[in-house]
């Protein structure tokens, strides 16, 4: 395993029912809960996934801030 990421644990998807998190990493059932670790991916190949694990953070948290600022969480 030189090039294994482990991945999958909390899904990310339109459906509560097959996956965990919604477009914006926000967990379906508890809305001030977000996941932007490689969870959130079913797999990924052989490449470093830092800087998607990155831009995934920033994008949340910036939805985050957003919702926050609405009063929706």
């Amino acid at each position: 395993g030189m090039a294994i990421h482990e991945m999958g644990t909390a899904r990310m998807g339109n459906d509560p029912k097959t996956s965990v998190l919604n477009k914006w990493n926000q967990m379906h059932e508890v809305n001030n809960v977000f996941v932007t670790d490689g969870s959130c991916m079913p797999s990924i190949a052989c490449q470093n996934p830092s800087l998607t694990f990155m831009a995934l953070t920033a994008r949340a948290a910036d939805y985050a801030v957003k919702e926050l600022k609405k009063g929706n969480i």
